[in-house]
């Protein structure tokens, strides 16, 4: 008596469409009894078939290598319950033929014994694979197509969850519980915090956000609002505004990634200093004349056993000059960049006066903006007199509420913009003049990590040593401007 194992197989999607593992089951078992067969063993499984990595089917081969189980046949109705991957199907049916089990289909039975019937067992096998290969390319294009409209086609990222809109099209939306934890890491990385700070800060208010995780956060266009549609053959990679409410806004998210490259261009060959020394509060900017690579710095004793600081070059060892000398040099830089007192006092006089007509437009756009915001208020007040009234489903109140509270949201966001007093943007912008206009004695009086700041503000190429003065190939286009008025 031949003694043979069942297999039953149907994906997720097949059980929606009525395929079912009991109807396989009763005609495999009938097919058996036709034909005198002993069963040894069934497998149920219900997933699908892209491979063999089959939680079921792996076990029954763990017990065909272990020699626990013997059969001389393993039987489906159809080849397409078998394997719908062409190459792993026929390396399959190698082991197994190889282990002295036979794979067949009794609908599509196949004699091995007859060369021509392997063409046939190919097209049995290539149909499948086929339709995996067009279903796949079919996705591929929904997907692209979604992004094209705005809307975020992948699985929800941390701070979003996925939503249904009117038209039963999948949105993001952002998620009330996590929101904050996206909004927290670039609020604070924007700040100058270290990653490894912020996730154990995270980690203390119950968030546990992974380093890679944050790493690729940091750089997620989609928390400004924006979708990048990936290049393909016919069309470049381009970057679209989202339908969905951005949790950071524009400015904030690229002024992170500009931290982020500077950080990394500060990386690769070049010493990375956790430690920061008021006396050396150049190291990492100063670059060498010789090779352009960043100098570090060091202090060397003496013969007197006084210790004296220099700036040097460890990559071609071709420059080397005293801390103080540098410094001198630096200050005098400084003190060529600042503002005249009555240039700052014509700049303010200007903007005064612009604030004064943006004033008006100001007023104009917020009424516009209440306006939408009663409007869509009102709009939730009908749904919810809707679904008392039996006339909307909870879940589609549900659904509708959640996407008109994600506008209303951003609505008073932009309304919130609108609302900084212009006497505080004066206020903001003659504070910052102030600071140029006394540059030399601010920055003398900064701990070391402002003083860094100041320097990366300004030299955004950073700066170099001739010998006798700083120089820097560019400066800051606004105070480049204001110095040269």
């Amino acid at each position: 008596m031949k003694k043979v194992t069942i297999m039953c197989r149907v994906s997720s999607d097949e059980q929606a469409k009525g395929y079912s593992l009991d109807d396989q089951l009763e005609r495999l078992t009938n097919y058996c009894e036709r034909n005198d067969y002993e069963i040894v063993h069934i497998i149920r499984e219900d997933h699908s078939a892209k491979s063999f990595e089959r939680p079921d089917w792996k076990k029954w081969i763990e017990l065909v290598k272990g020699r626990k189980l013997q059969a001389d046949e393993i039987i489906f109705t159809s080849w397409d319950r078998f394997s719908r991957d062409l190459v792993g199907a026929f390396n399959m049916i190698k082991y197994l033929r190889g282990v002295g089990i036979t794979p067949q289909s009794v609908e599509q039975p196949i004699n091995y014994d007859i060369p021509k019937n392997l063409f046939m067992l190919a097209i049995y096998l290539a149909n499948p694979d086929v339709d995996n290969q067009r279903r796949s390319i079919k996705v591929k294009g929904g997907i692209r197509q979604g992004l094209k409209q705005g809307r975020w086609t992948y699985k929800a990222l941390l701070g979003y969850k996925t939503v249904r809109d009117e038209s039963k099209k999948s949105m993001i939306v952002p998620n009330s519980e996590t929101a904050w934890i996206i909004q927290y890491i670039f609020e604070h990385v924007s700040k100058g915090v270290s990653q490894k700070e912020i996730r154990l800060e995270l980690e203390k208010k119950g968030a546990d956000v992974s380093r890679n995780n944050m790493c690729k956060i940091l750089r997620r266009e989609v928390y400004m609002g924006k979708i990048v549609i990936p290049a393909n053959e016919e069309e470049p990679q381009r970057m679209i505004e989202g339908v969905h409410e951005p949790l950071v806004s524009e400015s904030l998210f690229y002024s992170v990634q500009s931290l982020l490259d500077e950080n990394k261009k500060y990386r690769g060959g070049v010493p990375k200093y956790t430690k920061m020394r008021d006396d050396f509060h150049l190291r990492g900017v100063l670059t060498c004349n010789s090779c352009d690579e960043i100098m570090t710095a060091s202090a060397s004793r003496g013969k007197l056993g006084k210790r004296y600081g220099y700036y040097h070059c460890n990559h071609c060892k071709g420059q080397r000059e005293s801390v103080s000398k540098v410094h001198e040099a630096f200050e005098k830089l400084l003190e060529s960049l600042k503002i005249e007192q009555d240039v700052k006092q014509l700049y303010l006089l200007i903007l005064s006066e612009q604030l004064g007509t943006s004033e008006k437009e100001n007023k104009q756009k917020v009424n516009n903006l209440q306006t939408q915001l009663n409007q869509l208020n009102e709009r939730i007040e009908r749904m919810q007199d809707l679904m008392l009234d039996g006339k909307l489903d909870a879940d589609e109140y549900v659904s509708i509420k959640t996407r008109y509270s994600a506008q209303i949201e951003g609505i008073k966001q932009k309304i919130k913009s609108f609302g900084a007093k212009n006497s505080e943007v004066k206020k903001l912008a003659e504070s910052s003049l102030n600071l140029f206009a006394n540059l030399p004695k601010a920055f003398a009086n900064a701990d070391v990590r402002l003083k860094q700041k100041i320097v990366g503000s300004i030299f955004p190429k950073l700066i170099s040593f001739d010998g006798m003065n700083c120089r820097t190939p560019i400066l800051n286009p606004v105070l480049d401007l204001f110095s040269s008025i």
